[in-house]
């Protein structure tokens, strides 16, 4: 029998004694395969109406829905090893498989939808600077400067010359590192030689002045050269930053970004203590600041973490903190009551345990913000000493919030545990699916 609608023919799929029948258009969905290779009529002959196959009928069905859907799901029950013969045969040994099946056949602790969580996160990662190169100056192709230019600077894997100018910034960085590590030292060393600590002082009655302690403008200590050379790498970084703001495809997305106002602030120390000039030691507070300032040398390391290809674990850990801020959110309003509570606690069980109200004692601390002080380090079971609990109400106040320090402590780590157990899982199985494209 030929029974035809619109242009699809009907075709009779006899596999194992069951019976298939569908359309020779459903199996030119994937070239190549046994399946298309039916639908293509043999040198002067005909198509056949029904083919036979000796395979299993079980499984033929979900070969089929892969035509007809394009998503391959499998049995719950299935051997691994019993599939993976099965698609080879029918030559769907590269077909992806669905990854809600994939994570029951690997065992895995995942959740299909967070497959499309994970991919997302992954979206605009870039390749690390170890990473292959591919197609060089395939960016220049298109006819404009700008995109080989952006690639250049922020896709290391572009080519060559990307991976020269990353590794060359990654000096620069390394250097001007150095170099605030180094201007630290001969500040410590300029102190510790010039100046001791003071004796004490008895000569009220010979009428001399009493010794005064040195001011920061007697530590700072300036290191000309050691400026030049910051110069030097800070010039690198503008340049830098000027071509990746006049090459970059969305200008204010690339302002908006954390890294672009990093780039941008540490570029003003050294020119401004440069434009002091000498003067800079009539403004000692002005350098220091400056020199605080210079801390951004130090957040400019995380562009470091974008040239280099970062580890599977780590990629999961980051995405499983960017998926916990709802249940974090929620464990520092509970940090932020106990402070609340326990601060308060303890600042009245203190003045009531000590006997203060009648001046029969004194207690270390000034208002309640100290309290607070105080409960925040001994919720986070740090415990400087600076101040102590002196009464026994305070005491136990003391035992109180020690304890439910540790009890909110633990709250977020089991959370944090499971879905990095199910995150990993959830990347690995993607991970596994790249390369090969199924199993």
């Amino acid at each position: 029998r030929q029974v035809m609608e619109g242009s699809g023919e009907r075709l009779v799929l006899n596999v194992g004694g069951v019976r298939y029948e569908t359309y020779h258009s459903t199996l030119r969905a994937f070239p190549g395969t046994r399946l298309y290779q039916l639908t293509e009529p043999p040198m002067g002959g005909t198509l056949a109406r029904e083919v036979f196959f000796d395979r299993s009928p079980h499984l033929f069905g979900y070969v089929l829905g892969y035509y007809r859907t394009r998503q391959l799901h499998c049995p719950p029950d299935i051997c691994r090893a019993v599939l993976e013969e099965e698609l080879a045969f029918w030559g769907l040994a590269d077909a992806p498989l669905a990854p809600c099946c994939w994570l029951k056949l690997s065992g895995g602790d995942g959740r299909a939808e967070d497959f499309h969580a994970w991919e997302e996160s992954e979206l605009g990662e870039e390749q690390g600077l170890l990473g292959p190169i591919e197609s060089p100056n395939s960016t220049r192709a298109q006819g404009t400067w700008k995109p080989w230019l952006w690639a250049l600077l922020n896709q290391p894997c572009s080519s060559l010359a990307g991976k020269c100018a990353a590794l060359l910034s990654m000096l620069f960085l390394l250097g001007v590192l150095v170099i605030f590590f180094q201007e630290t030292s001969v500040q410590l060393d300029y102190f510790t030689s010039n100046f001791r600590p003071l004796e004490p002082w008895d000569g009220e009655k010979e009428g001399l002045p009493p010794p005064q302690a040195p001011t920061p403008g007697l530590v700072y200590q300036r290191a000309p050269h050691l400026l030049y050379l910051e110069l030097l790498c800070v010039l690198w970084f503008g340049a830098e930053l000027l071509a990746r703001s006049i090459s970059c495809p969305n200008k204010i997305k690339f302002l908006r970004s954390p890294m672009t106002l990093v780039d941008l602030a540490s570029l003003f120390p050294v020119l401004v203590e440069l434009a002091v000039g000498r003067r800079a030691e009539r403004h000692p507070r002005l350098c220091l600041v400056l020199g605080a300032l210079r801390v951004l040398y130090v957040l400019k390391l995380g562009r470091l973490l974008g040239l280099v290809e970062k580890p599977l674990a780590l990629r999961v850990l980051a995405h499983t903190l960017r998926s916990s801020w709802r249940e974090a959110g929620l464990l520092l309003l509970l940090w932020a009551g106990e402070i609340l509570l326990f601060g308060s606690l303890f600042l009245y069980g203190e003045l009531l345990g000590t006997g203060h109200g009648q001046g029969q004692s004194e207690v270390h601390f000034a208002d309640i913000l100290t309290c607070f002080w105080w409960t925040v380090i001994t919720l986070t079971t740090v415990g400087y000493g600076d101040i102590y609990p002196m009464s026994a109400l305070g005491q136990v106040t003391a035992a109180i919030t020690a304890m439910a320090g540790m009890l909110t402590s633990v709250l977020l780590v089991p959370i944090l545990l499971v879905r990095f157990q199910r995150c990993y899982a959830v990347a690995l199985a993607r991970q596994k699916l790249r390369p090969s494209g199924t199993l």
